[in-house]
């Protein structure tokens, strides 16, 4: 996609609305993930090594960085779909790079390809500006599920 795409898309409400649904919503909040940074197809959120983010030698677990890409993927892709549509990962890979052992981790999630029902996003993770991750994913985009949808 090219940025006047994307830029035509873009919903800049929805980008402001990320950054209060990650400080208060479920593990995102959890883990204490910030936005930090939104455009046209890219999206940086982070979160700071505290010693429960750790493992029992002290580094950040991977879960947790698993659990930044994860929530990036999604939320790099909301402002630019049709609000009230559900972005969901259908699948990501990670190579883990290097270890964290302090300080700030940050994903920055860019949007290859968004088409009507599927998006896939790259994301680069790093520590204090050394990388520690590489991710890419594949999210679909439906409508919202409800409640009777969900329930087997």
């Amino acid at each position: 996609m090219t940025d006047p795409d994307l830029q035509q898309l873009y919903n800049p409400k929805v980008a402001d609305a990320l950054r209060e649904y990650t400080r208060s919503a479920g593990f995102p909040a959890l883990v204490g993930m910030t936005v930090d940074h939104v455009e046209p197809g890219l999206l940086r959120c982070s979160v700071e090594l505290r010693p429960e983010l750790g493992n029992a030698v002290g580094m950040m677990h991977g879960g947790v960085i698993a659990g930044l890409i994860d929530h990036v993927l999604s939320i790099t892709v909301y402002p630019l779909v049709e609000v009230g549509k559900w972005v969901a990962t259908v699948e990501f890979k990670v190579n883990y790079l290097s270890t964290v052992t302090a300080g700030r981790v940050t994903a920055t999630g860019r949007v290859l390809s968004l088409r009507r029902k599927l998006a896939v996003v790259r994301i680069d993770v790093d520590n204090d500006g050394e990388p520690v991750a590489i991710a890419q994913g594949t999210l679909y985009i439906r409508d919202r599920p409800t409640a009777e949808s969900t329930s087997g």
